[in-house]
């Protein structure tokens, strides 16, 4: 948390309702730094901006302590991350910042905010909506607000027009992403977090999964930072924070193996050694890639399974097999990594049959392979293909209270199972992974 007296801007990030029920020891547990807030911050500064920040999903704050906050900034904007899951908090928070001082401007993003932007014009009180890569749109929304600048050109925003009308201006993706500054991490309190360092080397996704809305957020073209330039920004955290440690954030890191060994060869030249952890896909790994990576420092791989039964992935788009999963855990196990394997209950063509198997193969990849099985269950949030054509995949969905819509809560019924019947498993897989 940093508080400027007078800023042109405060930036928050909002708790989610997971961290609402768990304490803040757990919650800390869960935690990474908002790097898409401290990507427009540094934005922001760069063109002389004052910038404050909070992070209201790590910090114990009271309804006292954030007016106290709001008193002493004196923001002219505030911009407010969102998240489904933390709809009512959001609308409690934009309450209370209108209540206070009403001229006080409000603006929301996200992958949230983006997909629903009417529904937080209208119910939530929003100004403005900033879409798609904030460093832009959030950076023209300021300068047409604050610096005289023409409103009516800036892009990937929406907001409501004087006749009532709700307008949404497309945004316009950032080609160039080494022209970004790196995330100003200097407005946080780094030993809150237990992934500090978090890096974003890539937007957007190649795959097209029904569950995932990163192809409709970004589009179809996948952008990269060049190697050199992530290099760049992890010398810069040695020397500003003493890094040792670090996350790739990127849906997929490893999408380019030869861009990926490359960085390795290059993390290796540093005189740090690091200690990092990336997502990656079974069907691109191979040991050579592997082994490079655990010699340059990677020590937790992720991959995502989703269900291992191959008609179930084959419906949902994942374009792999449980075979392929099992091949790339061995490999990891073998060289030594921290596994982590997601797994969805709930698909729609999942049935009691493939859950079961599912739950049977993810006993085998723990107790063989020392596997992590993290289980969530199937969501249809807003920008999936789950959630746009819901009817063809056989999905009731029972609430359209987004506060309901959380990986750890069934909010649907499928042709085969019902909310009760996925809550079910939910909770016997819990059981699973406590006791393998």
């Amino acid at each position: 948390m940093k508080i400027i007296e007078n800023s042109d801007v405060l930036l928050i990030n909002v708790p989610t309702s997971r961290s609402a029920k768990i304490n803040k020891v757990s919650a800390r547990m869960l935690s990474m730094p908002p790097l898409g807030l401290l990507y427009i911050a540094s934005s922001l500064s760069k063109t002389d901006y004052i910038v404050s920040f909070v992070d209201l999903a790590i910090e114990s704050i009271s309804m006292q302590d954030f007016t106290n906050i709001l008193m002493k900034a004196n923001p002219k904007i505030i911009g407010i991350s969102t998240y489904y899951e933390s709809w009512s908090a959001i609308k409690s928070l934009v309450r209370v910042i209108k209540s206070y001082n009403n001229n006080i401007i409000v603006v929301g993003g996200g992958v949230c905010a983006n997909f629903c932007n009417y529904q937080m014009i209208e119910e939530l009180r929003f100004d403005y909506i900033s879409l798609g890569e904030g460093e832009n749109s959030f950076l023209q929304l300021c300068n047409s607000l604050l610096r005289n600048g023409n409103l009516y050109e800036c892009e990937g925003i929406s907001y409501r027009k004087q006749n009532g009308e709700i307008v949404r201006k497309r945004p316009i993706r950032i080609t160039d992403l080494d022209s970004l500054p790196f995330p100003d991490r200097s407005l946080l309190n780094l030993e809150k977090y237990v992934y500090p360092f978090t890096i974003s080397t890539a937007r957007g996704c190649p795959g097209r999964c029904v569950f995932c809305s990163s192809y409709s957020f970004w589009g179809k073209k996948v952008y990269f930072r060049t190697v050199e330039n992530i290099i760049e920004e992890i010398k810069y955290m040695v020397l500003n924070f003493k890094a040792k440690e670090f996350f790739i954030v990127d849906d997929t890191f490893t999408m380019m193996p030869k861009r990926t060994k490359k960085f390795c060869d290059l993390l290796l030249e540093l005189e740090t050694f690091f200690i990092w952890g990336c997502e990656s896909r079974a069907d691109i790994v191979d040991k050579d890639l592997l082994w490079s990576m655990y010699l340059a420092g990677c020590r937790k791989i992720q991959f995502g399974l989703e269900s291992a039964h191959d008609k179930v992935l084959r419906s949902i788009n994942k374009n792999i097999t449980f075979k392929q999963v099992e091949n790339a855990t061995k490999l990891a196990h073998d060289i030594g990594f921290d596994i982590n394997i997601s797994v969805i209950i709930g698909h729609a063509e999942d049935t009691k049959e493939t859950i079961e198997y599912t739950l049977e193969k993810s006993r085998l990849l723990k107790e063989k392979y020392n596997a992590n099985m993290q289980f969530s269950i199937n969501t249809p949030y807003p920008g999936t293909d789950l959630h746009q054509n819901a009817v063809e995949y056989g999905i009731e969905v029972l609430t359209d209270n987004y506060d309901f819509y959380s990986t750890d809560n069934a909010i649907i019924n499928t042709k085969y199972l019902t909310a009760d019947d996925l809550r079910y498993y939910y909770n016997s897989v819990l059981g699973i992974r406590k006791s393998v």
